[in-house]
């Protein structure tokens, strides 16, 4: 019996001791298992660019005052327009002028009006960029005087500036040279115009 007993406890020890190390050794398993798949997770990170719009004006110019004359003469001056395409659309635009007639302001009888069509447009320089896309008159980049004349009365609208479908994004900023005839006898007093400038989308 007591050979019996102890071969009983040895099979009961045997049997017990490789179940604990299986348990244990199950364990490790599953712990490196859930640390080598990590959790993943698919996240956005969204942008939105806005555009804003077209403007363009031309700064206020004074001409020089000129004495009374009894004849017809000229006086001369430069505009500066500055044309901005903030609108990221890439569509391209053009700018045009025309003036108002210059309205007579002042205690002299007789005084009249100076014409619009006294104003003329006489030159157009290639556009100076202030910031954006850079102009190359050889690569047709950036806006350009247009191949027609702008020059003349500006009692029309006159194209002073084009920028082509993808060009011209960016600020920009063109001399324009006038010319003011003030007509004989024309009366003392202040003579004021007011120019009218558009920017349109597409060339």
């Amino acid at each position: 019996m007591p050979t019996a007993f102890g071969y009983e406890g040895a099979n009961v020890q045997t049997t017990s001791f490789p179940r604990r190390l299986g348990l244990a050794l199950g364990a490790g398993a599953l712990l490196l298992s859930a640390m080598a798949a990590p959790a993943l997770a698919a996240d956005k990170v969204v942008l939105a660019i806005t555009g804003s719009g077209l403007t363009a004006s031309v700064a206020d110019l004074t001409l020089t005052s000129v004495p009374y004359q009894n004849a017809a003469h000229d006086v001369t001056g430069s505009m500066l327009l500055t044309a901005d395409d903030s609108t990221g659309s890439g569509a391209g635009w053009n700018v045009t002028i025309i003036s108002s007639a210059f309205v007579w302001v002042g205690t002299a009888n007789g005084g009249t009006d100076i014409p619009a069509a006294n104003f003329v447009l006489t030159s157009a320089a290639a556009p100076t960029m202030i910031a954006g896309q850079v102009v190359s008159v050889a690569a047709s980049t950036g806006p350009q005087v247009p191949p027609t004349s702008p020059f003349g009365t500006l009692d029309t609208a006159r194209k002073t500036l084009v920028a082509t479908a993808a060009y011209g994004q960016g600020t920009y900023s063109q001399a324009l040279g006038v010319t003011l005839t003030i007509p004989s006898m024309s009366r003392v007093g202040v003579y004021t115009g007011t120019l009218t400038t558009t920017i349109t989308s597409a060339p």
